[in-house]
């Protein structure tokens, strides 16, 4: 499997608070589960640094019926791409204003807590022209639909990552 950068993302430099202004004044609405996570002690703010995004179907990864979060990371794993932090999932909101109408683009990244009533993490979606950063809670024992979409990191050792890149 090819894969071609979806997006290059400039994350960190910004405290928590700042990054929530930036959403509200960009007019981006979130839910409970949002506010949950951006309350959450593993909501960490890091220096400033670049990375690349792919945003690969279930499908892609080799799951032709789908799979549960656990089976979807490894599987992206041993495809070099590695999980997002939740400050990258805001900063990507931020940066992705022109998203279509339509499916939800799940953020890969690792649950915070061992806690099935917990929110796993955050997805981007654009519904009736209005942008979310929505938190979302999903079962460990969840099968993902094949056509589910996520978005991941690019491993930067380069040693893990075996995809060819396909030009941007």
């Amino acid at each position: 499997m090819a894969i071609k950068v979806f997006k290059k993302i400039t994350t960190g430099g910004m405290p928590r608070e700042r990054l929530l202004q930036r959403l509200a004044e960009a007019g981006i609405q979130h839910n409970d589960y949002a506010r949950v996570l951006f309350n959450d002690q593993h909501f960490t703010t890091s220096e400033p640094h670049q990375g690349n995004l792919v945003v690969v179907a279930v499908k892609e990864l080799g799951l032709n019926d789908g799979g549960t979060s656990s089976e979807i990371f490894a599987a992206a794993s041993r495809q070099g791409l590695a999980l997002c932090t939740l400050e990258l999932a805001a900063h990507f909101r931020l940066q992705y204003m022109d998203q279509p109408e339509g499916p939800y683009l799940t953020v890969a990244s690792a649950k915070t807590r061992d806690d099935e009533e917990y929110p796993n993490g955050f997805y981007l979606r654009r519904l009736n022209g209005t942008l979310w950063l929505r938190g979302y809670r999903a079962t460990s024992d969840y099968i993902w639909e094949p056509a589910s979409a996520f978005a991941f990191l690019i491993n930067r050792r380069k040693d893990l990552c075996r995809l060819p890149l396909l030009p941007e």
